[in-house]
């Protein structure tokens, strides 16, 4: 059903921005047992709606058994305060008889020629202005340490790839030799292949040590090219949802 207003889910604005990012039209044609509703976050009494499509909420809402409209369903889906119906011929506010229903007659006369009912927020109080505004606040401050996390990020991925380039190279251009030195004439074999040794062992644990270090900066570079996915992906940030739905009902 939703919440009302709260720090914890989103505003009226925040769902008309979410729509304009992302979205989703509405079927043809409304299914059966549910009226389509537009609802204008703000609205001036004696201004058509009509002219203002895009600043609409848009959604169908099944009816009762009755098939009356229950507007707690369109308050909890936008966590709005109040709402009312606009009597599109008297560009007013329409004063339904039973508070918080609208009937099947007062449906049919509310209804545009395709079938839309109109509606708005009135006005809401003090706290509610209130709550929004902290809201605001708060996510503004999480987009702003998700955007801190993913530029450290980028900067992690971007340090890890350059040092994986320059290991790379500089191991590629150790000397392989076998043998004597020929630039030291006159040295007993012996003490040769025993040099030689030592180079190999030190060779090896150079070898050992840099592979140990590429190893574990594969494993961070997956991690953090992980964790880059899941900021643009859908799971954290601005365009996910993950974050905001246990943070912020966002």
């Amino acid at each position: 059903m939703g919440n009302g207003p709260s720090i914890f889910v989103r505003t009226p604005q925040e769902h008309l921005e979410h729509m304009w990012k992302n979205p989703s039209p509405l079927a043809y044609s409304c299914p059966p047992r549910h009226v389509r509703v537009y609802l204008l976050p703000e609205w001036t009494q004696g201004k058509n709606p009509m002219k203002e499509p895009w600043a609409a909420l848009k959604n169908d809402f099944a009816l009762e058994p009755t098939g009356e409209l229950n507007l707690k369903k369109v308050k909890g889906k936008w966590a709005l305060e109040r709402c009312s119906a606009i009597d599109l011929e008297r560009m007013k506010p329409f004063e339904e008889m039973c508070k918080g229903r609208l009937s099947p007659l007062a449906l049919k006369v509310l209804a545009d020629s395709k079938g839309v009912v109109w509606m708005y927020e009135p006005t809401p109080s003090e706290d509610t202005v209130s709550i929004r505004a902290d809201r605001l606040r708060i996510v503004r401050q999480y987009d702003a340490a998700v955007e801190r996390v993913m530029e450290a990020t980028l900067g992690r991925i971007s340090k890890l790839l350059d040092n994986g380039v320059v290991g790379e190279s500089v191991s590629h251009h150790y000397p392989e030799h076998s043998g004597p030195d020929p630039g030291i004439p006159d040295v007993p074999q012996e003490v040769h292949n025993k040099e030689a040794s030592v180079k190999g062992n030190v060779g090896e644990a150079e070898g050992r040590k840099t592979s140990a270090t590429l190893y574990q900066q594969q494993r961070q570079l997956i991690f953090f090219a992980a964790l880059l996915f899941l900021l643009y992906s859908g799971a954290l940030g601005r365009y996910a949802q993950f974050g905001r739905d246990l943070a912020f009902g966002w």
